[in-house]
């Protein structure tokens, strides 16, 4: 049976790709991605996970999908048209996206069947695991936590223009202006990372990643599907913000 030839990446989104790599400002990225490439990268994520099925663990396949597109938006910018292949031709983008996908994919499922067989439910041992100063820790400064507080306020920005200039639905407006508070009053919202919560005990020093979604689940009276659909266009701002704040840092 012949191959099935791809009918939903070709040369247009080859381009588009280059283009976005080049572009040298948020909206243009932006712009590029929602009219070339956000439905093939769809499109891509949903038939290489349904062609590959992996260990999912705790996560829905739809989380799964969006994570793998946010890693692949992440990392779009190594992609390099001029290499060569093997085989003598120039590297496609359509097969570097599928490979960056398909790897994602992979990790997860390791991680998740690795956890899976070796993690066992915190509530059965949190008394022990809390109370002993063997397992204690303080996380140490990394050497650019300095500017993480000038690529958060980067970030609120661009997601504030992006709000100011509208196009967005209303999951998208409301899920917006709470990641929006979070980021303002990060101090306030997780006091574990805050001199009180190193010294009383009645604050824990872990950070509770569920905090997050429960502050957008009671902030936005949405579901988890509904927050996390929402969160996509954010996503992609972060890590193009981010991607720019790093090369003007180096």
């Amino acid at each position: 049976m012949p191959k099935k030839k791809n009918d939903y990446f070709g040369e247009r989104e080859e381009q588009a790709v280059i283009d976005l790599i080049n572009a040298e400002s948020w909206e243009e990225k932006s712009r590029i991605y929602k009219k070339y490439l956000e439905k093939p990268f769809r499109v891509m994520k949903e038939s290489i996970l349904r062609r590959w099925p992996i260990h999912m663990g705790a996560y829905e396949m739809n989380e799964v999908e969006n994570d793998a597109e946010s890693h692949l938006v992440e990392n779009i910018n190594r992609f390099n048209p001029d290499m060569i292949t093997k085989s003598g031709k120039k590297t496609k983008a359509y097969s570097y996206c599928q490979t960056i996908i398909r790897n994602y994919y992979r990790d997860h499922s390791k991680k998740t069947h690795k956890d899976k067989k070796i993690n066992l439910p915190y509530h059965d041992y949190s008394d022990d695991v809390e109370n002993s100063n063997d397992l204690k820790y303080e996380i140490e400064n990394d050497r650019n936590s300095e500017n993480v507080p000038a690529l958060i306020q980067c970030v609120i920005n661009e997601m504030e223009e992006t709000i100011e200039r509208g196009g967005l639905n209303q999951n998208e407006l409301i899920v917006g202006e709470a990641v929006i508070n979070i980021f303002k009053f990060w101090d306030l919202l997780f006091m574990e990372n805050s001199p009180q919560g190193r010294y009383e005990k009645n604050v824990t020093n872990k950070f509770q990643k569920n905090k997050v979604l429960l502050y957008l689940k009671e902030y936005t009276r949405l579901s988890t599907k509904e927050i996390r659909d929402a969160l996509n266009i954010y996503k992609t701002l972060y890590f193009v913000v981010k991607e720019d704040f790093l090369s003007d840092d180096n």
